[in-house]
């Protein structure tokens, strides 16, 4: 009788950390879209990819696409073009997560101006997957889009 109470108190400890487990991750995924929207954002700090002085990228008024990218991120990369493409139709800024590779910020080649944020910057807003974008109408977070974006989807996004 007491190994079969023992057993059952083991199963509902495995569970519990296997619920904790699967909770924190969907929170990792999702914790952006689910806090972000309705939420201020007006500018964004950091140092300058290109001449390594300390800027701030303005995003409190109009229409701002705001790409949260690292040199490190090969879906980042592969973004890139399609993000160079929207930025000829809208304000595009990028926040780039450290460890930052000029090499690489070189060769892909963003034609849109973008800030080396400080960690504190990512974790307050709860980016933990990359690339992530938002969707920022005169100082708010209104949308937020795990995952890479193409200009196709982008437009569709900022019309709605």
């Amino acid at each position: 009788m007491e190994e079969k109470k023992s057993n059952k108190i083991f199963h509902i400890i495995i569970f519990a950390l296997i619920a904790v487990v699967l909770l924190f991750n969907v929170f990792s995924y999702f914790g952006a879209s689910l806090l972000l929207p309705g939420q201020e954002l007006r500018e964004i700090t950091g140092v300058d990819p290109q001449t390594n002085h300390r800027i701030s990228l303005d995003v409190s008024q109009g229409t701002v696409i705001l790409n949260i990218w690292a040199t490190w991120c090969g879906a980042c990369i592969a973004e890139m073009p399609e993000l160079n493409k929207i930025a000829g139709k809208y304000k595009v800024y990028g926040a780039i997560k450290p460890a930052f590779k000029y090499e690489v910020y070189r060769e892909v080649k963003p034609n849109f101006k973008s800030v080396i944020a400080q960690d504190e910057f990512f974790e307050n807003l709860y980016i933990s997957v990359l690339p992530t974008t938002l969707l920022i109408q005169d100082g708010v977070i209104k949308k937020v889009h795990v995952g890479t974006l193409t200009a196709d989807f982008a437009e569709e996004w900022v019309k709605d």
